[in-house]
């Protein structure tokens, strides 16, 4: 449920020469929401990208995603190898897999509680002080955030009202599990067909979401396949490049600029 103001630290140190256009997904930030009764899906994410890259008129393009934006920077750079030059991904390996003998379990489950979340839709949401709303949401990342990056996450995923108070207006709905998610078989597909450069950030103290064996398999993948194949280990939580972007913007900068 983060927005756009994740990279609001890394933007001013990269080069003068990048161009950087940093984007709220929909139901993200100040972004409007999916169309009602319209349960997310990760290719919505693919379809965003392709959304704004046709937008622009771009023939070829570089995407540094953090978390799930690092995750649909890959699927992206799979479907599209053509379109993709580099691409940076931040505190995540790859996308959550869903096991196939799992899938139906979590398909009930998903449609349930996105139907009971639906109707919270049109209520009020909760209001609270501005220094309340910032603990709470430290508190909701585990501390992941500091207290500086949380506001500046804020300024794009909260409202005030005009009593003084403020809610979160993130989508409630992005609450929901996803109803299909995409197994490890697919997502090594995707990998199989990169084609760019990838350069992988990892901070020491984010987390892990699957199975080490997963994860090692999916790197030597990316070390066949991609153009060229970086891993960084960093010092920092899962929000390393917001709490600390002097850390994280220089390895961007130095793999940006590379043409070799």
């Amino acid at each position: 449920m983060d927005n756009a103001g994740t990279w609001d630290g890394v933007a001013p140190l990269l080069p003068k020469s990048v161009s950087l256009i940093a984007i709220d997904f929909p139901s993200h930030g100040l972004s409007s929401p999916r169309p009602r009764g319209t349960p997310f899906h990760f290719s919505n994410l693919l379809l965003t990208i392709e959304r704004v890259v046709q937008h622009f008129g771009w023939k070829e393009v570089n995407i540094i995603g953090h978390s799930l934006g690092g995750a649909a920077a890959m699927l992206y750079a799979g479907a599209f190898p053509e379109k993709v030059k580099k691409i940076v991904m931040v505190d995540l390996i790859k996308p959550l897999s869903v096991d196939a003998a799992d899938q139906p379990d979590k398909t009930a489950r998903g449609i349930l509680d996105f139907m009971e979340a639906e109707l919270k839709i049109g209520r009020e949401p909760p209001s609270y002080e501005y220094t309340t709303l910032l603990d709470k949401m430290v508190m909701s990342y585990r501390f992941s955030l500091t207290e500086e990056a949380a506001e500046v996450l804020l300024k794009r995923g909260s409202v005030k009202h005009a009593d003084g108070l403020y809610s979160f207006n993130y989508d409630p709905l992005l609450k929901v599990g996803s109803i299909f998610g995409t197994s490890f078989d697919q997502q090594k597909a995707f990998a199989n067909r990169l084609q760019c450069e990838l350069l992988l950030i990892k901070a020491s103290n984010g987390p892990l979401y699957e199975s080490r064996e997963l994860y090692d398999e999916i790197i030597s993948i990316y070390e066949k396949k991609a153009k060229k194949f970086i891993l960084k280990k960093v010092e920092g939580t899962h929000h390393v490049h917001l709490n600390n972007p002097e850390i994280v913007a220089p390895i961007i900068s130095e793999f940006i600029e590379d043409k070799s």
